[in-house]
């Protein structure tokens, strides 16, 4: 059985005296787990999908871009980094590039010895054929995903790849050699979108960029087979709330001096769309983390980009159309304060490669030191080392709780039918208590043995912990009958319930 989160309403009647609360993800002291390191990508290093497990090399493996300036190294004393028309600095090329790990914390980058890479260390050898890019992909990789009912080997890893305005299908054996699957048209897109395979429901899931009348917005496409995709419906855009939530978080960008400050500011453009919309699958709903993109001003002279700031908020959906927006669209995420020596103190963005492990969430992300750059650092080779891919962990489940204070409080669900023997809960409960009853699931009256007087309070902190009453007592005598369970707490919090 699936487990029932608090993420929404969907499987709550009723909440009396309880707070619903948002939990953000905890960075890692060290969080950063791939950086810049190698001349190929000495300027950015970012992705647009999470880690995927190769079953058969028993590998995490991530496919990251990186961005490589102009070749510095050949640089005399003062020289001017060349730089183009909105002052951004020029670089000398993209790179797919290759990561793997055991563990999901600890990234190797294999020198794969495909591409003849034409620049030179900074002692001016030559680098050759001594690097992890992957020459076959032709553009911006969005993924990849794992497909495990593939029947053909070439075509277990999945992607989709992003140029010229569009998304061409791609398929590979093991993430390294690509080969484009011509026979299956191309997604319009927008240079941002995501690829997620949700293996509970055989799907394939595109989230797509578009412009449309509330700015940047996401768009939706799925396929069963990877060759025949939906037309793209669009479903999440920034609104009028979103403007209003966009100038409070921006204005802390100026008011406070622990963050960094946008270079270019223009009230009159201040405005949030969304940049990024990584959806993936959670139990038995899909979740959503959107990167709300707060202008701040255009880049002059050409005002073909803008200056702005970022953050990341979680949303629910149960049918990938209909989308929730979770605790009053609280942060999931926000930047970084400067001098922590964190990247994402400019942008963040989240990708959809959320893991478990060891009992918890791990999701991995993409961080920033700037967004835009002063002509002067840009002299400075300011524009160097200025990206990477971090970690954050989450307690399983731990999205969202609901929080008992002083006094009691409860949540009553909707009716669920008692399918085995044992109740389960999630829950942070050792400075309080926590009591389940058990209720006739139409006249809502506690079914004798299981009322709150027979419960035995749950006092721990445990990601899972069975809930009995006196005698011993378990839902053996209530399986196949439909109830309802209300939950006391007294300062507790109560992330998540199932039954097995």
């Amino acid at each position: 059985m699936s487990k029932h989160l608090f993420i929404d309403n969907y499987e709550i009647e009723d909440i009396w005296n309880l707070a619903r609360k948002l939990h953000q993800p905890e960075k890692f002291h060290a969080n950063t787990i791939i950086r810049p390191e190698h001349r190929w990508e000495n300027m950015y290093v970012r992705m647009w999908g999470g880690p995927v497990w190769d079953p058969f090399e028993e590998l995490f493996k991530i496919i990251y871009l990186g961005t490589a300036a102009q070749d510095i190294s050949t640089l005399g004393t003062g020289a001017a980094v060349s730089l183009d028309e909105t002052g951004a600095s020029g670089t000398s090329g993209n790179y797919s590039c290759y990561a793997t790990s055991k563990d999901g914390v600890n990234w190797e980058k294999p020198f794969i010895g495909l591409y003849e890479y034409d620049g030179k260390l900074w002692d001016k050898s030559p680098i050759g054929t001594d690097n992890n890019i992957i020459p076959s992909i032709n553009g911006h990789i969005r993924g990849p995903v794992y497909h495990a009912t593939e029947p053909d080997p070439n075509r277990r890893f999945k992607a989709q790849i992003y140029r010229d305005k569009a998304l061409y299908a791609a398929a590979s054996p093991d993430c390294i050699h690509w080969q484009e699957l011509d026979e299956i048209p191309p997604h319009d897109s927008l240079d941002v979108s995501e690829l997620y395979y949700d293996e509970t429901e055989d799907l394939f899931i595109s989230t797509i960029k578009h412009r449309t009348y509330y700015g940047r917005s996401f768009f939706l496409s799925t396929s069963k087979d990877f060759e025949n995709w939906t037309e793209q419906e669009l479903i999440f855009h920034a609104d009028q709330t979103d403007q209003e939530n966009g100038f409070e978080r921006l204005q802390k960008f100026f008011d406070d001096d622990r963050y960094l400050t946008p270079v270019h500011n223009r009230p009159e453009e201040w405005r949030t769309d969304i940049y990024h919309f990584p959806v993936f699958r959670y139990e038995d709903m899909y979740l959503a983390l959107p990167t709300m993109h707060h202008w701040a001003g255009k880049h002059p002279p050409l005002y073909e980009n803008v200056d702005s700031r970022k953050s990341v908020e979680l949303a629910s959906s149960r049918d990938l159309h209909n989308w929730h927006r979770v605790a009053n669209r609280a942060p999931f995420m926000e930047l970084s304060p400067i001098g922590e020596g964190r990247y994402d103190t400019g942008a963040i963005g989240a990708t959809n490669g959320v893991i478990r492990r060891n009992d918890e969430l791990w999701f991995y992300c993409m961080g920033s030191k700037q967004r835009s750059l002063p002509i002067a650092d840009a002299f400075n080779f300011g524009y160097l080392d200025s990206s990477a891919i971090s970690m954050a962990r989450l307690r399983l489940d731990g999205f969202v709780s609901l929080k008992g204070g002083i006094e009691w409080g409860n949540v009553t669900t909707k009716p669920i039918e008692v399918t085995e023997s044992q109740l389960h809960i999630n829950t942070d409960s050792w400075r309080g208590r926590i009591k389940t009853e058990v209720l006739d699931s139409e006249s809502l009256d506690p079914i004798p043995g299981y009322s709150e007087e027979d419960s035995i309070a749950t006092n721990i902190d445990s990601i899972d912990e069975i809930v009995r009453w006196k005698d011993k007592r378990d839902f053996t005598g209530l399986r196949g009958k439909t109830v309802r369970l209300r939950f006391h707490l007294w300062q507790a919090e109560l992330y998540s319930f199932w039954i097995e």
